[in-house]
């Protein structure tokens, strides 16, 4: 075979290898059947959102299904709330050699923030595998995945919310109030 066939063999297959291990955040969620989780758990590609893990089971069967990293959006009072939170997940994941991140988001204490956002997109970076977002029902970590896309994957955001919304988004507060669904338009901030 000519080099310059086998270099491009090469550089075909090295191209394949790299997009086959690219870490795919933007595909439509699916609902999965896993039911120690409150809120159920949403797979979008290699990430998962979900509500709060209840059992040691549910951080095991993360670690079964390729889960190398989570990512847990409670806030600390909800954390030590025993009857909302029953297990310690930060050192079950410890002991099942799991990533385990905390980013408190939610409430006064820890608004929403483009840190909190920047701070995600590094771990979804770092992260040697799949990925769990939870919060206590799914909705903050579906809002966390909205942003993550729109900001990192390029997503409008009518198409980033749609995909939320299959994955447990719920409604922007306006639509409650105006009993309509959103349309989205990017607005440029005045000078």
């Amino acid at each position: 075979m000519p080099v310059y066939r086998l270099t491009g063999l090469l550089l075909l297959l090295v191209s394949l290898s790299a997009t086959a291990e690219a870490p795919n955040m933007n595909a439509d969620p699916t609902l999965l059947t896993w039911p120690d989780y409150r809120g159920g758990v949403f797979q979008a590609g290699d990430l998962f959102l979900a509500g709060q893990p209840l059992t040691e089971k549910a951080i095991a069967q993360m670690k079964s299904t390729g889960i190398t990293t989570i990512v847990n959006l409670r806030t600390p009072g909800e954390m030590k709330n025993r009857q909302s939170t029953p297990i310690d997940e930060a050192t079950l994941a410890r002991q099942l050699d799991l990533d385990y991140h905390h980013l408190p988001s939610g409430g006064p204490d820890y608004p929403y923030t483009p840190t909190t956002l920047e701070r995600f997109a590094s771990i979804l970076e770092a992260a040697p595998g799949k990925v769990m977002l939870h919060c206590n029902s799914g909705k903050r970590a579906a809002h966390l995945w909205v942003a993550y896309l729109v900001k990192y994957e390029g997503l409008p955001i009518e198409q980033a919310v749609k995909l939320g919304q299959k994955a447990n988004f719920g409604q922007v507060a306006l639509e409650g109030f105006l009993a309509e669904p959103m349309q989205y338009r990017h607005l440029s901030k005045p000078n």
